[in-house]
C-alpha cells in the first residue's frame, strides 16, 4: 500500500510537470530575471538530454532595445560551456534563440 501511493504520487508530479513545461513555452517574457530563468531552464534541458549534468550556472542579463538577451554558462566535466540566449520583450518564451559554445 505504501509503495502504490509513492508510485501514484510520482506519476502525478510527472504529468504535472510535462503540462507545467508545455505553458512555461507559451509564456510571454516581460522581465530581465524571467528571461534569465528561462535560459537556464532550456540549457540545462538541453544538456540533459545528451546525458551530461550540468551544474554552477552563472549567467548576466541585459536589456538592448527591446530585446532581452541572457550570457550565461555552465560547468561540465569541469569544462564550461557558454550559453547566449535572445528574445524579443513581450514575446512567447518559445521563441528563445539559444546558442551553445
Amino acid at each position: 500500500m505504501k509503495y502504490s501511493l509513492i508510485f501514484i504520487s510520482f506519476v502525478l508530479a510527472s504529468a504535472f510537470h510535462v503540462v507545467s513545461a508545455k505553458s512555461q513555452k507559451e509564456v510571454r517574457i516581460e522581465s530581465a530575471s524571467q528571461f534569465q530563468n528561462w535560459c537556464k531552464h532550456l540549457s540545462y534541458h538541453y544538456f540533459r538530454q545528451k546525458q551530461q549534468q550540468p551544474y554552477n550556472w552563472v549567467a548576466s542579463t541585459i536589456r538592448q532595445l527591446n530585446d532581452y538577451q541572457t550570457s550565461g554558462s555552465w560547468k561540465i566535466n569541469n569544462a564550461e560551456r557558454t550559453i547566449f540566449c535572445h528574445i524579443r520583450i513581450g514575446k512567447k518564451a518559445k521563441q528563445t534563440k539559444m546558442q551553445i559554445r
